[in-house]
C-alpha cells in the first residue's frame, strides 16, 4: 500500500486505519493521542497490566503496536499517560478505542460500570443498500426508538420492524441513535463512542442483520447522527481523551449548556476526518441508507444553548471572504432586533464549513448516502441544496419550526383561522426538498403529548396525514402515531401492540387503514414521489368557508400543457377545514376537461366510521364542467382527484 493510499484511508475511511484489525496471525491497533506522554495496550492476554505491552508512537502522534495473535472478538482497552507539565497533575487512564465497532459493558453492584472495547470482525456481511433515486422515487419515514419499540435483541426487532412497518407500507424506518451511549434516559443522543452500536441490543452484527432484513423487504434504513455533540464522561466517551480536549472545544465554547454535553471542534482536521468517516462507516461497513443530522442549529450557531451572551461573538470586520461567500450562499446576513446582534455575529463558520465539506467528500465516498438536515430555527433557506450551488449539501431539510406551526394553527378555535396562514406554510417555493414531519419523538416527550391527544380525537388526525402526504417531501411520523398511541412519549414504557391488530379500538384500526392507504397511493402515484416545492401549485381557497386546494403536478410538463396525456398523473388536492355540517359548494380548477375521479377521501367510513355523509360511493367521478369541478365538501374533508 503506497503512502498515498494511506492518507486517503485515514481522511476519508479513517476506520480502516485507526482501530484494531485482526487478521489471520496477527491484530494490529492504532490509536491517535499525540499529546500522550506513554499509551500502553490493556487487555485479557496480558493480564489487564499496563506496563506490559507499551504502544509505539509515530510522528504524527499515533500509537500502535502489532499483537501475534487474532484476537477478533477480545476485549481490550488503552492505558493512556500524559505527564506534561502543562496539566498540573499526571493524567492516567484508561480509555476505549474511538474506532470500537461495539463494546462490552459490565455493572458493579454498587452501580459502576466499566466499558472495554471489542475487536470486531469487519468482514461478516455484503450488502444491498436500498437507494433514492431523488427526486423520482417515493419515501415516507417511520421515526423509532429501538427499545420502546421492541426491546429485545436487534434480530428480534428487524422481524418486529419489517412485520409492522411492511403492511402499513413505510419506505424508511429512521432509528433514534443507536450508538453506543452511558445515558439511555438520553433517548441514545447522548453518545459516547459513535462508531460503537448499543450494546443493550446486541452485537454490531446483529444490527447488521437488522440492516439487510429491512432492505430484503424493502425498507430502508435512516440513523439518527449527533455530529455535533458527545457526553463528557470518560470511562465509555472521548473527554480529555490523551489528557487535553483533543476531540472537543476547549473552555465554555466546549459544553452545551442545555444537555451538558461536548462539543466536537471540527475545525480540527482529525476530528472532521473522524466524524466524516463515521457516515461512510454507517454507509460501507452497516449499510445503513442515509443519517438524519441531529440539531444542524447547535453546530452552526455559537449562540444555540449556550445561554443569551454566553459564547464567543464573531467580529464582523474579520470574516474573510472565503467564510462571507459561504454564508451569503445560504441567505447572508441579517440583524436580529429582539436579540441585538447581527446573525453574522453568532455563527460558527468552522461548524458551516465542516457541513459543507462532509457533503462535499460524501459525493465521492458515499454518493447514495442520505442525509437529512434538523434544523429548527430555519434562518438558512439553503441548507439541503446541492455545495455546487451554494448549499450545504443536504438531500432533504427537516422543517421543525414548520411542524410547530401547522400544531399551533390547529389549535386556532375554527372560525378565528386564517387559511392564508396554513397555505403561506405549505407554499414555501423553497429550493430545498423537505421531510414533511407530522410528529417527531421531541414533540411528545418533556411534557408535550402526542397527538390525538393534542388534537382531541382521530378525525383531524386523519386530515393532518392527508394534508402531510399530498404536499412536495416526505412524509414522516413518530411510533405509535399510526394507531393513535396516546398521553406522551417516555424512554421507559414501550409502544402498546395491544392497540394493534384484531384487538385494537376501532378508532385505532381507522387510523392505520389511512396511514396504511396513504403509503399504498405513495407508492403508486407518480405526483407523490415528485418531492420538488416546484412540483404543486396553489390552486385556490376560501376562508370564509374553509377550505383550500392545491394541484401536484405527474409531470414535468405541468402547467405548460393543455395535452390530457401530460396531465394524466396530476392529482388535485382540497382540504375542508370545518368541523360543522354547513352546505359548502366549491370550485375547484382543473388543468385539463375530463372525467376525474376520487382516489382519496378522508371521510371515508375505513377511516372515520359511519356517518350519515359519507353514506354513499367514496370513490365517484366527476366530469369537468369547462376546467372547474363543482361539487360539495363535508367535515373534515380532505379529497384528492385524478382523471379517469
Amino acid at each position: 500500500m503506497t503512502q498515498q493510499s494511506i492518507e486517503t484511508i485515514k481522511r476519508d475511511y479513517p476506520y480502516q486505519y485507526f482501530g484494531a484489525h485482526p487478521s489471520q496471525n496477527e491484530t494490529i491497533f492504532r490509536v491517535y493521542a499525540p499529546r500522550a506522554t506513554r499509551v500502553s495496550l490493556l487487555r485479557e492476554g496480558n493480564g489487564w497490566d499496563c506496563f506490559a505491552e507499551t504502544m509505539t508512537k509515530n510522528d504524527e502522534g499515533v500509537w500502535e503496536i502489532t499483537i501475534p495473535e487474532n484476537l477478533t472478538w477480545k476485549e481490550y482497552k488503552y492505558y493512556i499517560e500524559n505527564h506534561s507539565d502543562y496539566l498540573g497533575q499526571p493524567y492516567e487512564m484508561s480509555r476505549i478505542d474511538p474506532f470500537s465497532p461495539q463494546l462490552a459493558v459490565t455493572w458493579g453492584n454498587d452501580d459502576t460500570r466499566n466499558f472495554n472495547s471489542i475487536v470486531g470482525d469487519r468482514n461478516y456481511f455484503n450488502w444491498s443498500h436500498k437507494h433514492i433515486d431523488l427526486p423520482h422515487e417515493p419515501m415516507s419515514i417511520y421515526e423509532m426508538h429501538l427499545s420502546t419499540f421492541h426491546d429485545g435483541n436487534y434480530r428480534d426487532i428487524a422481524h418486529k420492524i419489517v412485520g409492522h412497518l411492511g403492511y402499513m407500507g413505510f419506505t424508511h424506518v429512521q432509528i433514534m441513535p443507536p450508538f453506543q451511549t452511558p445515558i439511555h434516559q438520553s433517548w441514545g443522543y447522548l453518545v459516547g463512542c459513535p462508531y460503537a452500536i448499543y450494546e443493550r441490543h446486541g452485537t454490531v452484527d446483529d444490527f447488521k442483520y437488522l440492516v439487510n432484513h429491512c432492505h430484503a423487504h424493502g425498507i430502508g434504513v435512516i440513523v439518527d447522527v449527533p455530529l455535533g455533540f458527545g457526553v463528557q464522561d470518560w470511562d465509555c466517551g472521548l473527554a480529555n481523551y490523551d489528557g487535553t480536549d483533543l476531540y472537543h472545544h476547549s473552555g465554555s465554547k466546549g459544553w452545551n449548556n442545555q444537555w451538558n454535553s461536548r462539543i466536537y471542534n471540527v475545525g480540527d482536521v482529525y476530528v472532521q476526518n473522524y466524524l466524516i468517516g463515521l457516515c461512510t462507516y454507517l454507509y460501507h461497513e452497516l449499510g445503513v441508507d442515509g443519517a438524519r443530522i441531529d440539531a444542524v442549529a447547535a453546530q452552526i450557531f455559537f449562540d444555540y444553548d449556550r445561554g443569551f451572551w454566553d459564547w464567543p461573538k464573531n467580529d464582523r470586520e474579520q470574516v474573510d471572504s472565503e467564510n462571507w461567500d459561504l454564508f451569503n450562499g445560504l441567505g447572508g446576513d441579517r440583524y436580529f432586533e429582539e436579540r441585538g446582534y447581527w446573525l453574522s455575529e453568532a455563527v460558527d463558520f468552522a461548524g458551516m464549513r465542516f457541513l459543507k465539506d462532509l457533503h462535499a467528500r460524501l459525493q465521492h465516498t458515499a454518493p447514495k448516502f442520505i442525509t437529512i438536515a434538523e434544523e429548527s430555527r430555519r434562518v438558512f433557506p439553503r441548507l439541503a441544496c446541492p455545495v455546487h450551488e451554494g448549499g450545504l449539501g443536504f438531500t432533504y431539510a427537516q422543517n421543525m419550526g414548520e411542524m410547530h406551526r401547522v400544531r399551533s394553527y390547529l389549535q386556532i378555535p375554527i372560525e378565528q383561522r386564517l387559511i392564508e396562514h396554513i397555505e403561506i406554510l405549505i407554499h414555501n417555493n423553497s429550493a430545498e426538498t423537505m421531510v414533511n414531519a407530522m410528529n417527531t419523538h421531541d414533540e411528545c416527550a418533556n411534557g408535550k403529548v402526542r397527538l390525538i391527544t393534542e388534537l382531541g380525537n382521530h378525525v383531524p388526525l386523519i386530515g393532518l396525514a392527508a394534508l402531510c402526504w399530498f404536499r412536495p417531501g416526505a412524509p414522516m411520523i413518530f411510533q405509535g402515531d399510526e394507531f393513535g398511541e396516546e398521553g406522551y412519549f417516555d424512554v421507559f414504557q414501550g409502544v402498546d401492540w395491544s392497540k394493534t391488530g384484531d384487538y385494537a379500538a376501532i378508532h385505532q384500526q381507522q387510523i392505520s387503514n389511512n396511514f396504511h392507504d396513504l403509503n399504498q397511493l405513495l407508492r403508486n402515484e407518480p405526483a407523490l414521489a415528485r418531492h420538488n416545492i416546484h412540483s404543486m401549485i396553489r390552486n385556490g381557497s376560501n376562508n370564509e368557508r374553509k377550505w383550500f386546494s392545491f394541484i401536484r403536478w405527474g409531470s414535468d410538463v405541468g402547467f405548460d400543457s393543455d395535452k390530457w396525456e401530460d396531465h394524466k398523473d396530476d392529482i388535485i388536492f382540497v382540504r375542508n377545514e370545518t368541523p360543522y355540517q354547513v352546505e359548502c359548494n366549491v370550485e375547484i380548477y382543473v388543468p385539463v376537461v375530463g372525467e376525474y375521479k376520487v382516489i382519496y377521501n378522508s371521510i371515508d367510513q375505513r377511516y372515520i366510521g359511519s356517518q350519515h355523509y359519507n353514506q354513499h360511493d367514496p370513490y365517484w367521478t366527476i366530469h369537468s364542467s369547462g376546467q372547474f369541478l363543482y361539487f360539495d365538501v363535508h367535515p373534515f374533508q380532505n379529497i384528492a382527484f385524478k382523471l379517469k
